[in-house]
């Protein structure tokens, strides 16, 4: 493994109280459930803090694609607050692409 970690801690710390989710320009079906407003949002920034491409409480796969366009990563919501990330390459890939990828065929 060339001492890389085996696992590590990816826990994403909770809002204080006084967040608030507010609707962002551009932003598409944010909906800011739960008391903070922000429980389950996903947010897909561009390359800096103001620049959001997509807000959403609603998302369950993220795909991402390489330049042939074919997925090559998953990270899928398996549970409200348990994500699982699958990489082209990995033993099971094949049954978490069948399972969980979308073809993005109009």
């Amino acid at each position: 493994m060339n001492g890389m970690p085996v696992s590590r801690d990816v826990r994403v710390q909770k809002a204080d109280g006084n967040a608030s989710c507010t609707s962002v320009p551009g932003a598409q079906g944010a909906k800011g459930a739960g008391p903070s407003g922000l429980s389950g949002l996903v947010t897909v920034m561009g390359f800096d803090s103001k620049d959001v491409l997509f807000s959403s409480d609603q998302v369950g796969t993220v795909q991402w694609r390489d330049s042939k366009g074919e997925i090559v990563a998953l990270l899928v919501r398996l549970k409200p607050d348990i994500w699982g990330f699958s990489r082209r390459g990995e033993e099971d890939w094949e049954q978490v692409l069948e399972r969980y990828g979308h073809p993005d065929i109009s």
